[in-house]
């Protein structure tokens, strides 16, 4: 079954120096009481915001790849010594190993991004920024377009432990194809607007701002029976 929760019913906190951070989900601990706790491959998926005139600070994680999905505002991303601009619909990988650092100091509106974290094996790889409208979109046949960001194969391709980051719009009172993939876990994160998950002969209503765990093996369906775009990040590892 699927586990939906929103960002906002989390409690925020300070991290990397002046974000405020919301836990998202998190990895499986099964000695805790927190429901969040659920993730089987992915490490983490969680909310930073960071104000105008603000920094996060200088920092590097071993053995743990990760990539930044820029919601809203613009701002800067260090990797080796160079700092590189970032804007809203940005997916921005990070490789293991290498010191980064999110600069909003230019700005006096937010920057707000998702932090996706896996762990992987040993250290190494190149950073990478592509925009959603970068790729071509893909039409799932039924309902829905789909665009592939980040990837580990084909012209997408920079990640070592996730196998995808997409995203995908499901137009107005239509559906997307009904999926099941029997090796993947996912998680699907809320971009816009309202609209319906559907598994198990169950239907719940999702909407902005929702974190969709989908446990490896479920089949399900994403419905948007109204008027504008249902928009959504689909993450997989």
């Amino acid at each position: 079954m699927a586990y939906i929760k929103n960002w906002r019913q989390v409690q925020p906190k300070i991290a990397h120096l002046s974000a405020v951070h919301w836990g998202g989900l998190r990895a499986l601990d099964r000695e805790t009481k927190d429901d969040r706790d659920r993730l089987e491959r992915f490490n983490g998926f969680a909310r930073h915001a960071l104000q105008g005139r603000k920094t996060s600070d200088h920092h590097k994680h071993e053995n743990l790849e990760q990539v930044y999905y820029i919601l809203s505002g613009k701002g800067e991303v260090l990797w080796d010594g160079k700092r590189y601009p970032v804007k809203s619909g940005d997916a921005v990988y990070l490789p293991s190993g290498a010191h980064h650092q999110m600069f909003n100091d230019m700005n006096e509106t937010w920057l707000e991004h998702h932090v996706i974290s896996m762990n992987v094996e040993g250290n190494g790889g190149q950073l990478t920024i592509r925009h959603w409208n970068q790729v071509p979109p893909q039409d799932d046949g039924v309902g829905a377009v789909r665009w592939r960001q980040l990837g580990r194969e084909g012209a997408v391709n920079c990640l070592r432990g996730m196998e995808f980051i997409d995203r995908e719009a499901v137009q107005p009172n239509s559906e997307a194809v009904e999926r099941c993939y029997p090796h993947t876990e996912q998680v699907y994160y809320v971009l816009e607007n309202r609209g319906i998950f559907q598994s198990d002969g169950e239907a719940q209503e999702i909407t902005e701002g929702d974190m969709i765990h989908i446990p490896v093996g479920l089949s399900y369906k994403i419905l948007n029976p109204h008027q504008e775009w249902l928009r959504y990040l689909i993450m997989a590892a």
